[in-house]
């Protein structure tokens, strides 16, 4: 466990015994995976922002459904690399928690919602086929049900997520800042807030804009070497001084709640059988 721990009157899996998941285990069979990591969100963030997101959101859903929560995970990839970060290959990332949902199914668990607090195209791309591929090659998800919900998914109203990304606030901004002031305020520093100076704060163009690539060869045939610009030293990607914790507390209610509405209408379609549903596939390499 990574995140700070929080007392509860809803028993998170962590805290039980071996005894009180077995009695739970015979009247419910759904569980949900908070997933995050250990990452750069400058001076005002702690870095266990993203597991943070993941964890409370996660834990709000489970009590208003009557869910048992999983550990956080804290095993993802950043791609940042300042003094903090703690970077997960993306192959890795997928493997620990393939290895995670192995363990909870083979328990018997068969629902598993697993909710994300960091993106990352790297991540999402290893998790993806990860989960694909687990499904096909492992008998024991033959009636198990994977639900991947990452948090940013759920703004129905617009004043969120949505909002962050066309204002181009992608890290640390006012958006997550928000968050985890309603969350953690007591882990929000904003007597230290520092953004980066440009060419670094080019990242509010692009939410790759933080990296750079170089080839040996420019050649289309030529893997590139990707890493963080060496401009970055912040690591905010956003306008963090538009944050309070009235407009997180409005992000967190939401979010939780359409996690719930979500999760209910999962927990109801559930039957434990596999059905032909439309293949899409990834777009072809040319």
């Amino acid at each position: 466990m990574c995140a700070k721990k929080k007392k509860t009157g809803f028993p998170v899996m962590e805290e039980m015994t071996v005894k009180m998941v077995r009695e739970y285990l015979e009247k419910n069979k759904s569980i949900i995976l908070p997933v995050g990591l250990m990452e750069q969100h400058g001076y005002h963030l702690p870095l266990i922002t993203d597991a943070l997101v993941a964890k409370e959101t996660g834990r709000m859903a489970a009590e208003r459904l009557g869910i048992l929560m999983a550990p956080v995970l804290c095993a993802s990839f950043s791609g940042g690399n300042l003094p903090g970060t703690i970077n997960i290959s993306p192959a890795v990332t997928s493997l620990i928690v393939n290895d995670t949902l192995v363990s909870l199914a083979s328990q018997g668990f068969k629902k598993i919602y697993i909710i994300l607090g960091h993106g990352g195209g790297e991540n999402l791309n290893a998790l993806n086929i990860g989960l694909r591929v687990l499904l096909n090659s492992n008998p024991v998800f033959s009636d198990v049900l994977l639900a991947l919900l990452p948090a940013w998914s759920f703004d129905e109203s617009g004043i969120g997520w949505k909002k962050a990304l066309k204002e181009k606030d992608y890290h640390a901004g006012w958006l997550e800042t928000s968050i985890v002031m309603a969350l953690a305020p007591e882990l929000v520093h904003m007597e230290e807030m520092e953004l980066d100076e440009k060419p670094a704060a080019a990242g509010k163009e692009d939410p790759e804009n933080y990296m750079q690539a170089e080839k040996i060869v420019n050649d289309p045939m030529v893997i590139a070497r990707v890493r963080q610009k060496k401009a970055i030293k912040v690591g905010v990607h956003g306008y963090p001084p538009d944050a309070s914790p009235e407009l997180g507390r409005k992000l967190v209610e939401e979010t939780v709640a359409l996690m719930v509405k979500k999760i209910s209408e999962l927990e109801r379609k559930y039957d434990g059988k596999y059905k032909k549903v439309r293949l899409i596939q990834d777009p072809p390499a040319a």
